[in-house]
């Protein structure tokens, strides 16, 4: 029984479909056929990403997949492909061969949901909530869990030999929990306080642009905003604008413009300006990184699993969010490959463990890179600031060095180890330095109404 329609619902239910005769996957929403917004995922109007490693996952779950989204309009392009200003300067290209899918989150879920709906020992209760789980009277045990369907008053028990929570970072098994007697979960939190705001526009006929998605980071402590620039289906740009430490990225028309007018860099504000808007402002808040230590709590009833956002829920700006789902998924997968019976005993508690070990490493990556703002609380051990300043040093060369930038791109995407970034030939390129090449060039945007001189190149 997986608890939530969503990105890590949808992998955690194939997951399971390998491992037991009937899964059932429940979700409050009416969970459309066709690309479409919905209620529950308020999110699903701002840009997200899906990388590498979990593009690998889900082709192994549903051979054919990327194909069939490329049919459906995704974009494919190469990392080479983008262009990166950060730490003040726009970094070298990576050199080719990490594929990307560029897409809106309403038709990369609504593809992925048609492969889920084909499983033949898996049914999907929509437009139905779960109103708690259901444990054997000595609490010992997970049984089911009682849910109530849309409009109607009665509740059922639905009976599972396994109850996976993956409804996100609202989940409410914290409380659930606590009225079986259990201490609250401990959290953690690392608040940055992001907004951001996402719009789309319809691509300008006859634009010139050396790159296919371009992204603009703010220089830490001193700035926060983010802007960014991907093509989606339908011929159009996804814009999205974001600010941290409560300076918000703005719903309003006017101000979305002269918000992007004031990055560190023009060429989203230029696209903006004269760019046809094909769908309003959508805003969406996010108050902090956050971690729920299922693996630290005993008493947990067997039987019972949390996953996704409902753990582990980091700043959008990095991308990471839907790729840990999937990756979540996948180490499910392979718990219930190792488990010795049918029986689900110990299960949960091995779970959680490996799912906290994978996190920690996107959290310090993730989480650690926000702690850089001096406003932002949380632990800064000595470990941290040796960290930050090796990445720093890094970061600055990956804006000469293409190998270096590569590797970075490795790493981002999980297809490459983060211990290659302390290998011998990359402190000796820390330790050599630039080695007299200078940064990357600026991307170069040439509008059909303008001359060569009168192209946006960089500013500053």
């Amino acid at each position: 029984m997986v608890i939530g329609g969503s990105m890590a619902g949808m992998a955690a239910s194939r997951a399971l479909a390998s491992h037991f005769e009937r899964v059932t996957l429940i979700e409050r929403d009416r969970l459309p056929e066709k690309p479409e917004l919905r209620k529950g995922l308020p999110q699903e109007q701002q840009a997200h990403g899906i990388l590498a490693k979990a593009v690998e996952i889900l082709e192994g779950y549903f051979p054919g997949l990327w194909q069939q989204m490329v049919t459906a309009g995704s974009n494919v392009l190469d990392m080479s492909d983008v262009a990166l200003y950060r730490g003040g300067v726009w970094q070298a290209r990576a050199t080719p061969g990490l594929t990307l899918y560029i897409q809106t989150r309403t038709l990369l879920d609504s593809v992925i949901r048609s492969r889920v709906r084909e499983l033949p020992n898996l049914q999907i209760l929509d437009e139905c909530e779960v109103v708690k789980p259901v444990v054997t009277s000595n609490r010992v045990a997970v049984w089911g869990v009682e849910v109530r369907r849309r409009k109607q008053e009665a509740t059922e028990i639905l009976e599972a030999d396994l109850v996976v929570d993956a409804s996100g970072r609202g989940s409410r098994m914290p409380r659930w929990l606590e009225e079986l007697g259990l201490p609250r979960v401990e959290e953690t939190h690392v608040r940055i306080d992001v907004g951001y705001a996402s719009r789309k526009v319809r691509k300008l006929p006859g634009v010139t642009t050396n790159w296919k998605t371009l992204s603009i980071f703010p220089t830490a402590p001193h700035e926060t905003r983010l802007g960014a620039l991907a093509p989606v289906e339908g011929d159009a740009w996804l814009v999205t604008l974001a600010g941290a430490l409560g300076d918000h990225a703005p719903g309003d028309e006017a101000d979305f413009l002269e918000f992007a007018r004031r990055l560190p860099q023009p060429h989203v504000y230029e696209m903006l300006r004269r760019c046809e808007p094909v769908s309003p402002v959508a805003a969406h808040k996010f108050p902090s990184n956050m971690r729920r230590h299922y693996e630290r709590m005993t008493g947990i009833p067997e039987g019972l699993v949390v996953l996704g956002d409902a753990v582990c829920s980091l700043n959008p700006i990095y991308g990471q969010g839907m790729t840990l789902s999937v990756l979540a998924a996948s180490l499910l997968d392979e718990c219930l490959s190792e488990q010795p019976s049918r029986a689900m005993v110990g299960l949960g508690r091995r779970f959680q463990a490996k799912l906290s070990s994978m996190h920690d490493m996107s959290w310090t990556m993730g989480a650690g890179s926000d702690l850089v703002y001096p406003s932002v609380e949380g632990p800064r051990p000595l470990w941290w600031k040796a960290m930050q300043g090796a990445s720093g040093h890094l970061q600055s060369l990956a804006a000469y060095d293409p190998i270096v930038t590569t590797a970075f791109a490795k790493v981002m995407h999980m297809t490459g180890s983060p211990l290659v970034l302390a290998h011998p030939s990359m402190l000796l390129r820390m330790v050599r330095g630039p080695q007299g090449q200078g940064p990357g060039a600026a991307p170069v945007m040439e509008f059909p109404e303008t001359s060569a001189s009168n192209a946006v190149a960089s500013v500053g």
